[in-house]
């Protein structure tokens, strides 16, 4: 079966997606047609965060509320720097290896929803004086963007919140077409795509797409074949992968502007 809660990031013909639920340290990289174990991560875990690319990524935090990050070369896996604050469902992440942003995630004691918000320069993490405004929503949101240009969306009860940070102020933007939590997200601060996800709680999952063209969110006429939340996902708005997910799925779809190829994701 599928994992759920892991990472991933990349492209369609260069993915990377790695640890997950049930806890594996598993690292698989896709090349747009097939997927392909490669050297695993030094610690399994699950809701974790991540960011860059196939041949440079971050692993961001995850089970037991960690404050471990580790970083892939392409090859091999290592420790990178420690979070200042630990987090798990540290799933509002994104940028790059050498200069990512973690807004909020569950802190200790578990369960406390965070409104910290980290940046990472390739070797240690900062904590900013800046914070999320809605911290209930950071364990269940998704952001996408650059360390200074990053736009969240969805929440805790499936909010349709939407908000853009500048690299100093977090600004609501229009809401999203349908609320949504748990998805995959994917994109820039002015071009970015919401995918699956919870539309109504836990035990829906969706397959509907949801676009930002840097004012509004519409929903796109393409779905998915398959509903799923805690999905890993990697790409732009004009081509984004979707892997794994709950309820145990272990199909991978390739969103390429209005059309939707299934593939079959390969697991150990």
């Amino acid at each position: 079966g599928g994992k759920t809660q892991l990472g991933g990031c990349g492209t369609v013909t260069a993915g990377l997606i790695f640890a997950g639920e049930p806890a594996t340290t598993a690292t698989e990289e896709y090349d747009g047609t097939s997927w392909t174990n490669v050297n695993a991560l030094p610690t399994g875990g699950t809701d974790v965060g991540s960011a860059g690319i196939q041949t440079a990524a971050l692993c961001i935090g995850g089970t037991n509320t960690t404050d471990k990050t580790f970083e892939y070369d392409g090859t091999n896996w290592t420790n990178g720097g420690d979070l200042n604050t630990a987090m798990r469902f540290a799933v509002g992440s994104c940028g790059t290896q050498t200069a990512a942003m973690l807004t909020g995630g569950y802190q200790t004691p578990p369960g406390t929803p965070s409104a910290i918000m980290q940046s990472y320069d390739g070797s240690s993490w900062t904590t900013i004086p800046q914070t999320y405004p809605v911290s209930a929503d950071t364990p269940a949101f998704r952001t996408s963007g650059t360390q200074t240009a990053i736009i969240s969306a969805g929440g805790s009860s499936q909010a349709t919140t939407s908000k853009s940070w500048d690299g100093s102020t977090w600004t609501a933007n229009n809401a999203l077409a349908t609320g949504v939590s748990a998805q995959v997200q994917q994109g820039t601060q002015t071009a970015s795509l919401v995918a699956t996800g919870h539309p109504a709680g836990p035990g829906s999952y969706s397959t509907q797409l949801q676009e930002w063209d840097g004012t509004n969110w519409s929903s796109s006429p393409a779905t998915f074949s398959t509903g799923r939340s805690q999905a890993a996902g990697g790409g732009s708005t004009s081509a984004m992968f979707v892997a794994n997910g709950a309820p145990s799925v272990d199909a991978t779809e390739v969103y390429t502007g209005p059309a939707l190829a299934t593939k079959t994701l390969t697991t150990e």
